[in-house]
């Protein structure tokens, strides 16, 4: 799924404010700021879908562990909105008549 600037625009502001949060309970330092701000406007700027906006938040993490909190929620609303799609489709597939379809992707849902 594309991620839309209003998306991105939204987690970097959920980075500024893990910048100030972290700054104000010294996990971070003044120091780190340009390095944090230069990885944020360089890889920010090419991420197009979900799967590469996972991935620079999982490096966005592991070099800076405030910005976790950040990762985790983003990797729950993707979880959220596969799960929906799901189960959007198992409805349409049992409304169509197609019930043996449905309870095959239905499972597939309580596997993961």
């Amino acid at each position: 799924m594309d991620v839309t600037q209003e998306h991105k625009e939204e987690i970097q502001k959920k980075i500024v404010e893990a910048i100030i949060a972290g700054l104000e309970n010294k996990k971070l330092l003044e120091i780190q700021l340009s390095e944090i701000a230069d990885f944020v406007l360089q890889r920010m700027d090419a991420v197009k879908n979900q799967d590469e906006l996972l991935a620079f938040l999982a490096d966005l993490s592991s070099k800076w562990s405030v910005f976790n909190n950040i990762k985790l929620t983003e990797e729950g609303e993707v979880k959220n909105e596969a799960e929906n799609k799901v189960t959007k489709d198992v409805l349409d597939l049992a409304k169509n008549g197609k019930i043996d379809d449905a309870i095959g992707l239905a499972k597939t849902m309580t596997n993961t």
